[in-house]
């Protein structure tokens, strides 16, 4: 199994900066990477803004299972460097496609898509609203390659059937995106103030 992990967005509302918050003493990016590794997953990571940056926070991740690759055509959107990474992935393998920018995922996330999957396309649905990481079969590489810009998973995925795994667990569908979405998870992090006069 595998994972394409995608780095490389702008993230306008951040000023650029998202994928390097610290959370947990890491930075958000460092996270998703290892998470992603620790669930054994061969991890391919697009990079594209602030590329140096990135490879620099995750260098001591560096190993055989980990491949970072960079999109030159990032300012094109998502699509761009979702084509960009299948085409590192291993062509006869499922593979998911993940977000670095979503602090909460961990490997046992990924562990509860693969044993709940059962058809060629799934994703997690935590009350009612969809998240990710998205689970795809190997037949999807030829078709994410075969796209022209822009395009998103959401309009691809939307002509075929997607089996919606049923979560209770929001970390499927918290991101950061900006400020204010990075200050309300470490508020989170806080423990409740003492009650004492």
């Amino acid at each position: 199994m595998q994972n394409l992990l995608l780095a490389a967005g702008l993230g306008s509302r951040s000023e650029g900066k998202k994928l390097l918050f610290s959370y947990q003493g890491e930075t958000l990016v460092h996270r998703s990477v290892r998470q992603s590794l620790l669930a054994g997953l061969y991890t391919v990571v697009v990079t594209g803004f602030k590329a140096d940056a990135v490879q620099e926070a995750i260098k001591d991740l560096f190993c055989d299972n980990l491949l970072v690759v960079h999109n030159p055509e990032y300012e094109r959107g998502q699509g761009s460097s979702t084509r960009c990474g299948a085409c590192h992935l291993r062509e006869t393998e499922s593979f998911f496609i993940s977000l670095s920018d979503m602090p909460l995922i961990e490997e046992r996330h990924y562990r509860f898509l693969m044993q709940h999957c059962t058809a060629q396309a799934a994703r997690p649905s935590y009350k009612g609203r969809l998240g990710h990481p998205v689970l795809l079969s190997s037949t999807f590489l030829e078709v994410i390659k075969s796209q022209n810009d822009p395009f998103t998973m959401r309009t691809l995925l939307a002509a075929y059937p997607v089996q919606e795994i049923e979560v209770d667990d929001e970390a499927y569908i918290l991101d950061i995106d900006t400020l204010q979405d990075y200050q309300t998870l470490l508020s989170r992090e806080q423990p409740p103030q003492s009650l004492a006069k």
